[in-house]
């Protein structure tokens, strides 16, 4: 099992290929746009969380794409699928299964596992580069305008990174800070495009610039929570009633902090009190998945 750091060069011909990505959300971010996409990008900072999303490409004669969500196979294949594969398409086909465990459209950057998955996959197993393959992913996130810097995040960092540059892999600068491995309960408030997201908060996504500035000067999971909570206040990204009730729980005791990312409410509890936050989660009439703060990249297997 090797990390994705550069490893593979590329002159190994393999016939499998099984990748463990990550899932990732940001808490503070700024986006860049620049002329070329391996340019463009967004500096900031979130977490890197497990489960991961799993993809398995293999050899074939002919091109197949399986995504499966929260166990169930998807009727149609996304868009940042598709970006994907019309940038591999000239490669030797490959099927490729890949399977999340939380869903897509709510800010886990389930789209950037699913153009790693592809574009990793079908590059190993065409003897490229780490670089030149991912790469592609993050070329069709910019292309597909589904994210900005998940790809490079979910590719070099672990536990809290910070994206000190922006652009693609080889491009962006990613640095990651020491967590304790523990669990975060992440509760699904709906779905929203990462588009529309961008066309609706527009100018105030760059609050964040000074709010990150801080966080890298004295970085931890504390400062983190800190920033990205009024990052999320300030972009109008939670209501004041959403907040007043997370608030209430950092009160009672149940919580270190939280912030929201598109459609999805990143809530980091006191040790032990996992389980009673997620019930009080549910109480809410909201779903919860309890995840846990990865400690490792992204990790590929090939035979």
């Amino acid at each position: 099992m090797l990390p994705a750091l550069g490893l593979i060069t590329g002159q190994i011909m393999v016939k499998r290929v099984k990748l463990r990505i990550p899932l990732h959300i940001t808490g503070l971010w700024v986006p860049v746009w620049r002329r070329s996409p391996l340019l463009s990008g967004s500096i900031g900072a979130g977490l890197l969380l497990e489960p991961h999303v799993v993809a398995e490409a293999t050899s074939s004669s002919e091109w197949g794409i399986e995504i499966l969500v929260e166990g169930r196979r998807l009727d149609r294949v996304p868009s940042i699928a598709l970006e994907t594969l019309r940038l591999v398409e000239d490669a030797r086909p490959a099927h490729i299964v890949i399977s999340s465990p939380v869903p897509l459209g709510a800010g886990f950057a389930v789209s950037a596992a699913i153009a790693l998955g592809i574009a990793l996959g079908t590059g190993f197993l065409n003897g490229w580069g780490l670089v030149e393959s991912a790469s592609l992913a993050h070329i069709a996130e910019v292309r597909a305008g589904t994210g900005l810097g998940d790809v490079v995040a979910m590719l070099y960092g672990q536990g809290l990174e910070a994206r000190l540059s922006p652009g693609g892999p080889g491009i962006a600068l990613v640095e990651s800070y020491a967590v304790p491995r523990r669990d975060v309960v992440v509760a699904v408030l709906g779905s929203m495009e990462t588009r529309e997201m961008h066309r609706v908060l527009g100018e105030r996504l760059y609050s964040a610039a000074p709010r990150f500035a801080r966080f890298l000067s004295r970085p931890s999971l504390a400062s983190f929570l800190r920033e990205a909570r009024g990052f999320s206040i300030e972009t109008g990204m939670v209501d004041e009633k959403l907040a007043g009730v997370l608030d209430g729980l950092v009160y009672e005791n149940l919580l270190e902090g939280w912030y929201v990312k598109k459609r999805v409410a990143v809530l980091v509890p006191v040790p032990s009190k996992s389980g009673l936050l997620e019930r009080r989660v549910n109480e809410l009439g909201l779903r919860a998945y309890r995840l846990r703060i990865a400690s490792a990249p992204l990790e590929i297997s090939a035979f």
